[in-house]
């Protein structure tokens, strides 16, 4: 029985703990945005965010998604951030490029999109994902790793614009 109640609890703690797929939000498209976790995916790896606001280079980051990074900004995010907004928009998206060491090799990407109204990590999904094949990706509307690193930035966003 012990054994038993041990291998429970260890299993809840990995599944709230660590990077796992979630499934799927069921929110469908937003802002020309797939918010599934394949969609994201699949938004990420084609590129398509790369003609937004960036910032000008890869460069070292405190955030715990490794040390080189570049984030993008789309318009709706760019605009609010500009604005001074407590709050952003349903639809603002940010990017976060994720680098190697070198600062030249792409590994991954965290996305976070802004898929309510109105403030809390509940308005938000939160992705984060690897090559070469994005299969064991942080992912989830308010995921409990994600949202306590974010929650220091304005409604949830700790990049500042470039």
């Amino acid at each position: 029985m012990r054994a038993h109640a041990l291998l429970l609890l260890t299993s809840l703690f990995a599944t709230a703990c660590g990077p796992s797929s979630s499934v799927d939000e069921g929110l469908g498209v937003i802002q020309q945005l797939d918010t599934s976790e394949q969609g994201i995916t699949a938004f990420v790896r084609s590129g398509q965010y790369t003609s937004w606001l960036a910032e000008p280079t890869v460069h070292e980051t405190r955030a715990p998604h490794g040390s080189k990074v570049r984030v993008f900004f789309n318009d709706l995010l760019v605009q609010s951030l500009r604005d001074g907004n407590a709050t952003h928009p349903m639809g603002s998206i940010v990017v976060k490029e994720l680098f190697e060491d070198d600062g030249k090799t792409l590994r991954g990407h965290a996305l976070d999109v802004k898929i309510a109204e109105g403030p809390g990590k509940d308005t938000w999904i939160f992705y984060e994902g690897f090559g070469p094949d994005y299969s064991n990706n942080y992912y989830g509307r308010a995921h409990s790793t994600c949202h306590g690193c974010h929650s220091d930035g304005k409604d949830y966003v700790t990049s500042p614009l470039p």
